[in-house]
């Protein structure tokens, strides 16, 4: 079953948390908010801060404590980190989830090759190869195809932003397009946290993937 986690971007979807919490598999907490953990109800469910990291590896894993610290249980990493810092990661493999950021659900096809000088194929071949042993690799459902032409043992765990009809994303699709395409876990964001009952759409959204 695909497994779901909501991302609470502002206070007032902090204060949801409670009331999701028998309903979801995870929280994704931002870059403002992750101070606030202190919500024990988080300590049964999966964890995720979204930093993106790209910077030195004394300065990530440095992070990486700190998020342990705090028993968060997944992050993202960017590919475009220097070898160096992959290498300082290995640790990391079997203490917490670490998902690689290459494509961003907000660009669209021609950012992607603006920023990249690539197509999506050989993006992900080149991103792939620098992530082994990690957890999984955010993408949007689309790159999903071109993620297991490369990962054809399928050992990375597909997690999937930009689902929903209220993302504020790019590259979008629904619940159940997610879980066809082969989705392991969706992030849903406002189209929780912002419906008029969140607890009904939730359930709703949970059905369509059993």
């Amino acid at each position: 079953m695909t497994k779901i986690i909501v991302s609470l971007e502002t206070e007032e979807a902090f204060k949801l948390a409670e009331k999701l919490t028998d309903y979801v598999d995870g929280f994704k907490i931002n870059h403002i908010l992750w101070p606030r953990l202190k919500y024990r109800g988080f300590r049964k469910k999966e964890i995720f801060i979204d930093f993106k990291l790209w910077d030195t590896p004394h300065t990530i894993t440095s992070i990486l404590d700190r998020l342990l610290e705090q028993h968060v249980t997944m992050t993202t990493i960017c590919t475009y980190n220097s070898d160096s810092v992959f290498e300082a990661l290995e640790p990391y493999h079997d203490q917490i989830k670490l998902l690689g950021v290459t494509y961003l659900t907000s660009w669209s096809p021609d950012d992607q090759y603006n920023i990249t000088s690539q197509m999506p194929d050989k993006m992900w071949e080149r991103a792939l190869q620098r992530i082994k042993g990690f957890y999984g690799v955010v993408c949007a459902t689309t790159d999903i195809k071109d993620i297991d032409w490369h990962d054809y043992d399928g050992e990375l765990k597909k997690v999937c932003p930009g689902i929903g009809s209220n993302t504020g994303q790019v590259r979008t699709s629904t619940p159940f397009e997610a879980k066809e395409l082969g989705a392991d876990w969706i992030v849903l964001g406002r189209t929780i946290t912002e419906a008029e009952n969140p607890i009904q759409t939730i359930r709703h959204i949970r059905d369509q993937l059993i």
